[in-house]
């Protein structure tokens, strides 16, 4: 079995042996109609053949160093369409260049007199062609990074998916869950029915596959409601949860399960690696566009934290660098015996 990296190195292979193909297909199949067209009017093939080979290698290496050029410039999370002023400059740049070698090969192999109509006109071809190539490449361009980002983003969620299950189907947390309920059944009837519910919405929840990539902040509050009070029985006087959301913020988009991962890191990490009592307190609000998720929980941050949760942080980290670039982030702090964890994230609604 190949290797990821063997694999994406495959592919980067292919891409760009379609894109060399693509390259001089595009460019002979103009050449080939500039020649026709200049027989037509009375052209000799020799300097028109002599010409458009020149023509052909010019174009392909100088569009292909514009493409590296803009590959540099891009941003992860921006579209192409951002470096217009870039990139019309470019086009008319290399179209100036090619008008040039297009007439200075004809005076040398022909020494043929130029007016300046012709040149205009050569001009407007290469304009044209160029053009063309920079609109079909930004494309493309803008299709397969999509592609890209979203396959990538849908093995971050899964793998989201995959580590909240693995916690929620811990035989000691259903365990724990089920005896809990199990003492309600004989002093609280319906306190053990309303718990088995929630028990069934957080499995059901954890798997599901029909996630979307952005969720309602209020159903996230749902899930993390669920969890919280199979977690308050379980914990029974240690653990004390608090939710303040505004109204404002409950019709916002977020990532799927981002509230559910801190919330649960804050539990086992945090409140469960304490003695006596313990805090959890859930906060959101819109900030400068931004919307503020704030998880804090009595304990504190180890010197070399435990794995499940650095690749659960490292997880979280990914999904907002796939869906927002820059522009989100999450940060951790530690002090006076609480660990507060600080999502931004641009307000969506």
């Amino acid at each position: 079995m190949l290797h990821a990296s063997g694999m994406k190195f495959i592919g980067k292979v292919y891409r760009d042996h379609e894109y060399w193909i693509y390259q001089l297909l595009g460019w002979l199949a103009y050449s080939s109609i500039g020649i026709t067209i200049n027989l037509l009017f009375g052209g000799k093939l020799r300097p028109l053949l002599i010409g458009h080979a020149l023509l052909i290698s010019c174009s392909i290496g100088l569009t292909h160093l514009f493409r590296l050029e803009i590959k540099r410039r891009r941003l992860a999370d921006r579209p192409l369409i951002g470096l217009w002023p870039f990139l019309v400059a470019g086009v008319l740049i290399i179209s100036l260049i090619q008008t040039a070698l297009v007439i200075l090969t004809n005076l040398v192999v022909e020494a043929g007199a130029w007016t300046a109509t012709m040149g205009l006109a050569v001009w407007w071809g290469m304009l044209l062609a160029t053009g063309i190539w920079t609109t079909l490449y930004v494309r493309f361009a803008e299709r397969r990074g999509f592609a890209v980002r979203e396959g990538q983003l849908q093995l971050a969620l899964r793998e989201a998916e995959l580590r909240v299950l693995e916690s929620q189907i811990n035989p000691h947390f259903l365990f724990n869950c089920l005896n809990s309920i199990r003492a309600l059944v004989a002093i609280d009837p319906p306190k053990a029915q309303d718990m088995l519910t929630r028990l069934a919405n957080v499995l059901r929840n954890s798997l599901r596959h029909d996630r979307q990539h952005l969720v309602l902040v209020a159903s996230e509050i749902d899930t993390v409601s669920d969890y919280l009070a199979l977690e308050t029985i379980r914990f029974e006087e240690r653990l004390h949860s608090e939710i303040a959301i505004d109204s404002t913020v409950a019709n916002c988009l977020i990532p799927p399960m981002l509230l559910q991962t801190l919330v649960e890191n804050a539990i086992k990490h945090g409140i469960g690696q304490v003695a006596g009592h313990g805090e959890l307190a859930i906060r959101a609000h819109l900030c400068n566009g931004f919307i503020r998720l704030i998880v804090e929980n009595t304990g504190r941050l180890a010197g070399s934290p435990p794995a499940p949760t650095q690749l659960g942080l490292v997880n979280i980290r990914e999904r907002l660098r796939l869906l927002y670039g820059e522009r989100a982030s999450l940060r951790l702090e530690d002090g006076n015996g609480r660990v507060t964890a600080t999502v931004l994230i641009p307000a969506v609604a």
